[in-house]
């Protein structure tokens, strides 16, 4: 990272890591305040929305804060239509794998494809409260935050890439048990993926495609196996 992109940043492994780290404890913390109230009905009915905007606000907030370019971090819509064919790509390759994936783990057969009328709406809620803000907090401020701290990289797949991918996906993996079930560490594996495709374009933006599909393939699958409330 260029020392005109670096700014206010620190660049000091321990220093960085402390860092992300905080940043990481606030997000996680504010949502878990959030939570505590969700007996309130708004916030019940909101709190996707307002994850979301801790997870965007936060690392943008301190990015900006610390005069540092958010394109650097891959918080860019540039190279969107590469990203957008390697997410195609991993949705090929990975879908198929869910079905007898999801038969085994909640022993459903029997498949009746059905969706409810206002599904759009879970589609519009995974892309810009889910996909869009974990992303560009993980993959773009998190990992990018990481490879100073772990600078070494191998080349997989076309794509270079460190510890900082793996830590930034434990740390997103973790960061699900606000929800406490201890299943959600599975999302580890599909950040590994979206931690590839930051590399391997040097956006988020296929991250963001392929992380809002995974979990629209993954309600579309509930709905068909365990049907339409």
């Amino acid at each position: 990272m260029a020392s005109e992109v670096r700014m206010g940043l620190s660049m000091e492994p321990r220093r960085v890591f402390r860092e992300a780290l905080l940043v990481w404890l606030a997000a996680i913390g504010g949502i878990l305040v959030f939570k505590i109230f969700s007996f309130v009905p708004f916030i019940k009915e909101n709190l996707w929305g307002i994850a979301g905007i801790i997870f965007l606000f936060l690392p943008l907030e301190w990015l900006y804060r610390k005069r540092a370019d958010p394109e650097a971090f891959g918080i860019s819509w540039k190279k969107l239509g590469q990203g957008a064919l390697w997410a195609l790509a991993w949705m090929a390759l990975t879908f198929p794998l869910y079905i007898p994936a999801y038969r085994l783990w909640f022993g459903r057969s029997e498949f009746h494809f059905a969706l409810p009328a206002d599904f759009w709406k879970e589609v519009v809620g995974f892309v810009f409260l889910v996909a869009l803000p974990e992303e560009v907090f993980y993959r773009g401020y998190l990992q990018t935050r990481l490879d100073a701290v772990f600078p070494k990289k191998i080349r997989v797949l076309g794509a270079d890439v460190g510890w900082s991918l793996v830590v930034a996906a434990a740390f997103f993996a973790v960061g699900h048990l606000v929800e406490p079930r201890p299943d959600k560490l599975g999302t580890f594996f599909p950040g590994l993926v979206f931690g590839w495709l930051r590399a391997r374009t040097g956006t988020v933006g296929g991250a963001v495609i392929f992380h809002a599909a995974c979990n629209i393939w993954a309600e579309i699958l509930r709905y068909g196996y365990f049907g339409v409330p």
